[in-house]
């Protein structure tokens, strides 16, 4: 999946790209928001010294898309249907209503599993394999001439 965006930030070896948000994006909350809607700001490592005002192609190979969805769909979805199962097996165990027992037990397995990959967060952040990566600068700012190049 390639985006594109602009460097509007320098931090340290890192740069603050503002990319446009494309329909493929769930608006999940996963990226910091932009200023608007349809925008998010992503601090990625910067290997290509880009500057600010520099546009820049931005890659996140398709396998690490996958496990992305996967963790973020699949893990709650696994949570409900476990916790639905078990909160029927439950309530039938301890004698009160199975049906209630398996959509609260699914629900609270389902929050329990939003909670888990929050507090992962830190160690996906940390090997940068869920991080779009710079591939390329496009365009370098041209300062004091105009936008088209010249």
């Amino acid at each position: 999946m390639n985006e594109y965006g602009e460097i509007i930030e320098i931090k340290d070896r890192d740069a603050v790209v503002k990319v446009r948000r494309s329909s493929a994006c769930g608006k999940c909350g996963a990226c910091t928001m932009g200023s608007r809607p349809d925008e998010m700001l992503i601090t990625l490592p910067n290997p290509l010294k880009g500057q600010v005002g520099d546009y820049v192609e931005l890659a996140l190979p398709s396998g690490q898309v996958l496990k992305a969805s996967a963790i973020t769909y699949l893990l709650p979805l696994s949570g409900l249907i476990i916790g639905v199962a078990a909160g029927y097996i439950l309530g039938e165990k301890l004698g009160f209503n199975p049906e209630l027992g398996s959509a609260l037990v699914g629900l609270l397995f389902t929050i329990l599993s939003f909670f888990g990959i929050r507090a992962m967060e830190p160690q996906f952040k940390k090997g940068n394999k869920f991080t779009p990566q710079m591939v390329r600068i496009i365009k370098r700012d041209m300062k004091g001439e105009g936008d088209d190049g010249k």
